[in-house]
């Protein structure tokens, strides 16, 4: 189990997409022991209904907190700044401005705060991260859902394949991976011959 991490809200719609299976409240508290999530990110979780749900869910039991920068000292404050500056310059388009907004608030929070990890599942976001915060100091690394889905694999969270396997299956559901069962059983989670 993690230590701590900070949510981002595709993460949250990914893992809640389904009425019957309550993979966000039933995952998220296995993968960390603190879960946060900024004000920003958890205001862009609107559907579907059952991701909103199963996150506030969560947040009334105490499992996820929601927080944002007005609770930074001085110094992280300044920290959170520079970092949301650093992050607008090359993820906000001046065009759509609310694009990314939870991104790059939910990343500046973590970069201030000492968060290390970031679960997204944005495909490009590591190498951005990489070259606009981690200087080798309270660097942070991305969380996707096939990564829940290894440390399933791995013994890490407790769960059987066939649970890991209809995450992956409702994660991603009308999503760019049409071929998403071969990629599981081929690639992530070989069935033992």
């Amino acid at each position: 189990m993690l230590e701590k991490i900070i949510v981002d809200a595709d993460f949250c719609l990914k893992l809640g997409g389904s009425e019957k299976y309550r993979f966000l409240f039933e995952v998220l508290p296995l993968i960390s022991c603190e879960i946060y999530m900024h004000r920003h990110a958890f205001g862009e979780v609107r559907y579907p209904a059952s991701a909103k749900k199963q996150l506030s869910d969560l947040i009334s039991i105490g499992k996820v907190k929601i927080v944002d920068q007005s609770i930074l000292s001085s110094a992280d404050k300044a920290i959170y700044d520079m970092s949301l500056k650093a992050l607008e310059r090359v993820m906000i388009n001046p065009l759509k401005p609310s694009k990314n907004k939870g991104e790059v608030c939910s990343l500046a929070y973590a970069k201030a705060t000492r968060i290390p990890i970031f679960a997204t599942d944005e495909a490009h976001l590591q190498p951005i991260i990489d070259s606009q915060l981690n200087t080798g100091i309270d660097n942070i690394t991305c969380l996707r859902i096939r990564n829940v889905v290894e440390m399933i694999r791995d013994g890490m969270i407790n769960l059987p394949r066939k649970y890991a396997k209809a995450l992956w299956r409702i994660a991603y559901n009308n999503e760019e991976i049409t071929n998403a069962n071969d990629i599981f059983d081929r690639e992530i989670w070989p069935l033992e011959k």
